[in-house]
């Protein structure tokens, strides 16, 4: 008993040693996550209980794990009960209400379930959506909705403006590019329009709103070259005020290869052996760090431009899928290649070439890869841990 004794004590000084023994410059950080116990779905749960709308930042959209999180959160009895509508990005405007009527029908088999999944895949954006997230989130929203009664099944509305109406020509492209630069303040217009009809209509009044990377600021952010991007966070930030928050999820920094803040960050969480955590960033040092997750110039702090943060799950774990079962069979090539020849003439030239149907063969099956640059990564990050 004694030696039993004895042996746990040494074990625990061990893992107390782990925690402690690191870089001083990363200390901070360690050390207040030493002290954090919330997980990612747990905070983004939580942020529901003080807010209306809840603004989910995207990572890479190839990455897979992220949208386990996010259906794990939509899941939840706390957002059927009280949420139970979700605004993307990602997928076009013209997909409602078709999109909702395929979510609320729970009579379909699996064949037909997979049918209507790879037609929202094919016209989700111009010219063609390769990134099997679309098709696995949808899919995951339908498998929810079946174990719920009509009152409380899940509704997703898409706001982008890349949309597919019948044989695209070079006049509705040429109006699509011009609206491209208002693309936020029209996806902001949209969510806010239905937001307010859902305020007076239905019986759950909080919404989740995914936006990939800068689409999620909740403040416009100069650009390299100068030009002030305008955000559909900040639009939704001066609509909604206090009564919206916005959250970070882990990514890399621009591109694979680049480390937020220098991997400072993920050394830290790495160190404290945590792989799902959720915290605000008003409360943690992480906040007070420069904004550099934005390639332009900017001397705003993390939380300036973010309510909170979620890591869920470290770069190793990530999935980057591309790809649908038969995406593109059944003369879905032609349409695509007519779409790349719309667009290119309604700009006056070639900048979106056209991939040969033999390069395009590899889409017809989903396929599930590491994230580029990882062992980039993986070394910035362990020179704060040696």
């Amino acid at each position: 008993m004694k030696k039993g004794i004895v042996f746990l004590g040494v074990l625990l000084m061990a893992i107390q040693y782990s925690y402690t023994q690191v870089n001083e410059e990363i200390e901070p950080y360690a050390n207040f996550l030493r002290h954090e116990k919330t997980t990612a779905k747990e905070y983004i749960l939580s942020l529901f209980k003080e807010k209306d709308i809840v603004i989910l930042c995207e990572r890479d959209h190839r990455e897979l794990t992220q949208y386990d999180l996010i259906l794990d959160v939509m899941k939840d009895p706390y957002f059927i009960d009280n949420v139970g509508v979700v605004y993307t990005e990602v997928g076009a405007f013209n997909l409602n209400p078709e999109l909702n009527r395929f979510l609320q029908n729970s009579h379909l088999s699996e064949e037909e379930i997979n049918q209507q999944v790879l037609k929202f895949q094919r016209n989700c954006m111009f010219p063609l959506w390769e990134k099997s997230t679309f098709a696995y989130f949808i899919k995951g929203i339908y498998e929810i909705n079946l174990s719920l009664p009509n009152e409380k099944k899940i509704q997703h509305f898409p706001t982008d403006i890349w949309y597919v109406e019948g044989k695209p020509d070079s006049v509705k492209v040429r109006s699509m590019l011009i609206n491209m630069a208002n693309r936020d303040s029209i996806m902001a217009e949209q969510i806010i329009t239905l937001f307010d009809r859902q305020q007076k209509e239905m019986p759950r009044k909080k919404a989740l709103v995914i936006m990939n990377y800068r689409h999620a600021f909740k403040q416009d952010t100069p650009s390299p070259n100068g030009i002030v991007s305008k955000n559909v966070g900040r639009f939704l930030q001066d609509r909604y005020a206090n009564k919206l928050a916005n959250v970070m999820i882990n990514n890399f920094k621009e591109m694979p290869g680049a480390v937020v803040q220098d991997g400072k960050w993920d050394a830290a969480i790495q160190n404290t052996h945590l792989e799902d955590v959720g915290f605000n960033f008003s409360e943690s040092p992480f906040g007070n760090d420069n904004f550099d997750y934005w390639a332009g110039n900017t001397d705003l702090k993390y939380k300036n431009i973010f309510d909170g943060f979620v890591y869920y799950l470290p770069f190793e774990k990530w999935k980057i899928a591309k790809g649908l079962p038969g995406l593109m069979e059944d003369g879905f090539y032609e349409e695509y290649a007519q779409r790349v020849f719309w667009f290119n003439k309604a700009v006056g030239r070639e900048i979106m070439p056209l991939q040969s149907k033999e390069e395009m063969q590899i889409y017809n099956n989903i396929h599930i890869n590491d994230v580029e640059a990882l062992d980039q990564m993986k070394e910035v990050i362990a020179k704060w841990l040696k």
